[in-house]
């Protein structure tokens, strides 16, 4: 993460997870709504990180990333995956059944 004064502000871009997006419009990745739109807000994240949730977040989503532009969608596949399971139940109960579990 990038640092400016106590903010801090994710490393990818809304370009970058748009390959994702496109990846899965066309079929190659399963992915959430919800999931699409959590990596979108974070590509746009600039605030304060002070138990290094959005950090974590962020080097999850570096891999994957990485993964789709590598085109080894099967790993990519996995990592979003296990990306979706692990933030869904960090979610409260109330955004749990607010939360778009359609597929892109």
């Amino acid at each position: 993460m990038k640092q400016y004064g106590f903010n801090k502000t994710t490393e990818f871009t809304r370009k970058q997870i748009g390959a994702i997006y496109m990846a899965a419009k066309n079929g190659e990745l399963k992915v959430e709504k919800w999931v699409m739109n959590d990596f979108y807000d974070l590509a746009d994240y600039y605030g304060y990180d002070s138990n290094k949730t959005v950090e974590r977040a962020e080097l999850e989503i570096l891999k994957i990333i990485d993964v789709v532009f590598k085109r080894n969608i099967g790993e990519a596949q996995v990592l979003i995956n296990k990306y979706t399971k692990s933030y869904f139940m960090l979610m409260s109960r109330k955004n749990r059944e607010k939360a778009d579990r359609t597929i892109v």
